[in-house]
């Protein structure tokens, strides 16, 4: 295979490995035997990574003229009496009768049948489906038992007496805080707030890593409006998948308000937002898709689509886009919430609910390429962990004075991996594989002319740029090709 020839990793056993040879995400409490599934923990160059998209995820925010709050995990039980979950919150369980392996039914035959959902089935549907496609126990190959529902909600005790739960979901504390944040922004719709911040669900079985997860972090953005006038300000052509038509079809998101796939503007224009978020941060159009959602949706919601990414051969989501109606701010007003009517309305909601820890992973489970020689992540460089990579050819003559001396000048000082030990090439090796696009060499030439090798992991291509340059090229760097700046920049 050609050095240069690359191919998208769709194996989770090939990222999990890089992942945690590099530092970053592992399992909780690996110290310990019997360490619980479905809990997982960033590490030092995971963290940063995470930490970079959710910059830019605010910035999507922003676009929305949004707010940000940040809400507590934990809630009285009549908060979830009122919204509903604690009627609606459960998954449907089946067990092996041979083993006791315990299994959420809806994702077991989505294992079988990937171009469907499962979700919000009754138990004859999900036994007769079970038969169909002779479903065994995955571990002995035993007969799989009753149906049972499995509340998925995580209870806790409030000081003495009071019950009370980990929050499902993040969004309800925006809904809770509705009055008070519309109070204090300007008593203006439509008002969008937003959140990032954990959610709990004990889930029956977690597994694919960080795909589902019993501890996780949420986006949020909750549209509050009374009025649907919204404009469509950037009209992408996407990929719509309809179940009930069996199809998916490439159409412009204005086409599909005006023919009716779309049924509402606000629908429409968060469509686009959340799938113009998507492209910036790195995902290929190719790899994105909407899924039109009919019975399957949500118990509150009016009209849902989820956006999913392409995963190997099946399809994971990772936004819920659901126009929840006057659904939540209604309850709580019926369970003696003040303030949730305004001027004798109650505000509409369209949300964008995006798992934080999904978008992490299929991000980098996209982004992964490999070659004869070596496996690397092809992060965008507002993503990467770092701006760049500084690396003295030695650690002796002044060249390691000199590379010193470039990161203490820098302006993306806080923003640099500086390494000085081992062999260049491994170096180069571990930058690559952790997301770090550009690196500087300095070498006895740098201390003649003042000059440095600059290279880039995609294309292994490299040049030398005047060390004046640095700084300047890492911000175009954002916006131009490699090739673009060579031309620009190559010292003669």
């Amino acid at each position: 295979m050609d050095n240069n020839e690359d191919k998208r990793y769709t194996s989770d056993e090939e990222l999990t490995n890089l992942a945690l040879s590099r530092g970053i995400f592992f399992h909780t409490s690996e110290i310990g035997s019997d360490n619980i599934s479905g809990f997982w923990e960033y590490g030092p160059v995971g963290f940063r990574i995470f930490n970079n998209l959710l910059t830019q995820w605010r910035k999507l925010v922003n676009s929305m003229n949004g707010v940000e709050i940040s809400g507590s995990v934990v809630l009285p039980k009549k908060v979830l009496q009122a919204s509903g979950h604690e009627d609606n919150f459960f998954d449907m369980e089946i067990a092996c009768v041979k083993c006791g392996s315990v299994y959420r039914v809806d994702k077991l035959l989505e294992e079988k049948e990937n171009s469907r959902s499962f979700e919000g089935l009754s138990e004859g549907e999900y036994l007769n489906y079970i038969k169909e496609y002779g479903i065994k126990c995955a571990k002995c190959g035993g007969e799989l038992g009753e149906i049972k529902k499995f509340g998925t909600m995580f209870p806790l005790k409030i000081g003495e007496d009071v019950q009370g739960y980990l929050r499902p979901e993040a969004c309800q504390s925006i809904f809770l805080d509705f009055k008070r944040v519309f109070d204090t922004s300007g008593r203006k719709f439509p008002l969008v707030i937003a959140q990032v911040g954990k959610a709990f669900r004990n889930e029956i079985s977690p597994r694919n890593n960080l795909i589902r997860q019993r501890e996780f972090y949420q986006n949020d953005i909750e549209i509050f409006f009374v009025e649907d006038n919204f404009e469509l300000k950037e009209d992408y052509t996407v990929q719509i998948y309809d179940k009930e038509k069996n199809n998916t079809m490439n159409v412009n998101i204005s086409a599909a308000l005006s023919d009716g796939t779309i049924k509402n503007k606000v629908t429409a224009y968060a469509l686009s937002k959340i799938y113009g978020f998507l492209l910036s941060i790195g995902f290929d159009k190719d790899v994105i898709r909407f899924r039109k959602l009919y019975e399957d949706k949500a118990f509150y919601a009016e009209e849902s689509f989820d956006l999913e990414i392409k995963k190997g051969d099946s399809w994971v989501e990772l936004v819920a886009c659901n126009h929840r109606g006057i659904h939540d701010l209604s309850s709580y007003e019926k369970y003696g919430a003040k303030g949730m009517n305004i001027d004798s309305n109650i505000p509409k909601v369209f949300e964008l609910s995006m798992g934080t820890d999904r978008l992490f992973y299929l991000l980098l489970l996209v982004s992964m390429k490999k070659d004869s020689e070596r496996r690397w992540l092809s992060l965008d460089s507002k993503i990467s962990p770092f701006k760049y990579a500084i690396f003295p050819l030695v650690s002796k003559d002044g060249v390691d004075s000199k590379a010193s001396e470039i990161f203490e000048n820098s302006v993306y000082r806080d923003d640099i991996l500086y390494s000085d030990s081992g062999s260049i090439g491994k170096r180069y090796r571990k930058a690559e594989e952790i997301g770090v696009r550009l690196a500087f060499t300095v070498d006895y030439e740098s201390l003649e002319n003042e000059t440095v090798t600059i290279r880039e992991s995609d294309s292994m291509k490299q040049f030398r740029i005047s060390i004046n340059y640095i700084d300047i090229i890492t911000k175009e760097f954002e916006s131009n090709s490699f090739d673009q700046l060579k031309n620009k920049y190559e010292y003669h």
